[in-house]
């Protein structure tokens, strides 16, 4: 369906539009170069709110870091905690280990709408639109940070959604919190959490020690702090928090700006951020991966980014149903699998036939903790989507903790419960971490291991898996990329369909568990 403006959307475009007193961010052009594969970008920002999906790896995150060094800041500028500078510089981003190359030859386009430039003949009033450029020679330094519009940024990634008691400062802290000076703003972030969440505040507050905070809130005779919030109260908490800290005309770039929120209140949330952005003039621009989030959103505000023959696409204007039809989102697959990394999602993808891995979703959640809380999630949202979780072996020995994590993110301690959790619960071979596994696995066919990987015997592949052994854990498959002339992923595939080629039996429950969401009675698994 078509997208219909609402009046604060045309508010909104048309203030957007017009302003030259914010500096605003209308254009951003990759002209030289190539970052992290992204390696062709032209991107015109029409709208005060700006989205970008796409699958991992497309280049969304890479996009972010880009906007966050278009500006430079006041030294005594709003920072967050444990940032040195309140403003971002390529180096934030774009770090390099030892052996890896660094980004040369660069050139960044930014083309702001400005009312202080410095007059020219293209620009005889100082007002209007300009570019500024940002590049990195062969060899050299990005040039002329100084020289940037000065205007407030700043970069919410994933760890807002942290709960505090897992923050290692805010436990740390936690009877050193105090009350400090209110900002003027609370109510302000009170009524707009309250609005999104359903929940009517009579107080909010942030308690502070050093550079850290923790929200405070009571509800009727109830007060209760970031500890005891769920991971989306307390990211809004932050996400309002650090717009109006900002004061009016900032940047705020977002990592995956649904996380923690379920859909209704994703939709709630965007319309609140667009009053918000009108009220302060603040320029938002995130990543997502919720349909929820694109179908909020005008449609020039929406952008798809992928790689097609090896060059960047950005699709601008694109339908919320085709790009999450091209994400492989419910339609597509037919069943969520949640992992903890790339290694368990090629373990799986290697043991299962093509006709299974067309029908089926794996994503990678990142840590066992992560995976309960996402099942938690599901539980609670009464979600009917089938939907698997495959632990890594070595959590077999934490199972009971990785259900009383998730019993404690969903609030619920009846057996019904378990037997949910359990249902939706399976383990990767082995009782070790999936690298480790592999590679012991591999040790015992060699024969299958040299033929994956090109070598020319057996005693070669047995002292290049040995390397991987020593690298430590997880990086295992750097070290025999190296030795190897692959890539790490190249590697990784190779030698996790050798591993499974020799133990079928090993994943047959994970199969069978599968097979029984997709509804489907036999498959065979290579």
């Amino acid at each position: 369906m078509k997208y219909r403006e609402s009046d604060t959307d045309k508010e909104l475009r048309q203030w957007f539009s017009n302003d030259l007193s914010k500096s605003l961010l209308r254009r951003m052009v990759l002209t030289q170069g190539s970052l992290r594969g992204v390696n062709s970008l032209d991107i015109s920002f029409n709208y005060p709110i700006a989205a970008f999906a796409g699958v991992n790896g497309a280049g969304k995150s890479t996009i972010l870091a880009l906007a966050c060094c278009a500006y430079h800041a006041k030294d005594d500028g709003f920072k967050l905690p444990r940032r040195k500078n309140p403003y971002y510089t390529f180096s934030d981003f774009f770090i390099q280990h030892a052996e890896e190359m660094p980004p040369e030859g660069i050139a960044i386009g930014y083309l702001f709408a400005h009312d202080n430039w410095k007059k020219t003949e293209s620009i005889p009033d100082g007002k209007g639109m300009a570019w500024q450029v940002r590049k990195k020679k062969k060899g050299g330094k990005w040039n002329d940070y100084d020289t940037r519009i000065k205007k407030c940024v700043v970069f919410l990634g994933i760890e807002r959604i942290v709960p505090h008691s897992e923050r290692s400062q805010s436990r740390s802290y936690s009877r050193s919190f105090a009350d400090s000076k209110p900002k003027g703003w609370e109510a302000k972030v009170k009524d707009a959490v309250g609005y999104i969440l359903g929940k009517s505040y009579d107080d909010f507050r942030y308690l502070e020690h050093s550079r850290y905070s923790l929200p405070l809130v009571k509800i009727g005779g109830l007060t209760y702090s970031g500890f005891n919030m769920g991971a989306g109260e307390n990211a809004l908490f932050e996400i309002f928090s650090t717009i109006y800290s900002c004061g009016e005309n900032s940047l705020l770039v977002m990592d995956e700006i649904e996380l923690g929120l379920h859909a209704k209140a994703q939709k709630l949330f965007m319309r609140k951020l667009k009053e918000v952005c009108q009220e302060t003039g603040t320029q938002v621009i995130c990543t997502t991966h919720s349909k929820e989030i694109f179908e909020s959103l005008p449609e020039d505000a929406r952008f798809f980014v992928e790689s097609i023959g090896g060059k960047t696409r950005i699709t601008a204007g694109i339908s919320p149903e085709f790009a999450f039809s091209k994400m492989g989102s419910p339609g597509l697959g037919e069943v969520d699998v949640f992992v903890e990394d790339e290694v368990a999602r090629a373990i799986i993808e290697s043991s299962l036939t093509a006709s299974i891995r067309s029908r089926i979703r794996v994503k990678v959640v990142g840590s066992a903790a992560a995976i309960s809380r996402q099942l938690a999630a599901l539980y609670v949202r009464e979600e009917d989507r089938p939907t698997i979780a495959v632990f890594d072996g070595d959590q077999r020995a934490k199972e009971k903790e990785n259900l009383n994590h998730a019993k404690k993110m969903a609030e619920k301690n009846a057996k019904e419960f378990n037997a949910w959790f359990d249902e939706r619960v399976a383990y990767l071979p082995g009782d070790t971490w999936p690298e480790a596994w592999i590679i012991e696995t591999c040790k015992a066919n060699l024969g299958a291991t040299c033929a994956a990987l090109s070598l020319e015997s057996e005693g070669e592949a047995g002292d290049i898996l040995e390397y991987g052994l020593q690298a430590g854990k997880h990086n295992e498959f750097f070290e025999i990329a190296k030795n190897v002339g692959l890539d790490k992923q190249q590697c990784l595939q190779k030698l996790a369909a050798v591993a499974i080629s020799g133990l079928p039996e090993e994943m047959k429950k994970l199969r069978d568990l599968i097979l029984s969401k997709l509804g489907s009675k036999s498959a065979e698994i290579k």
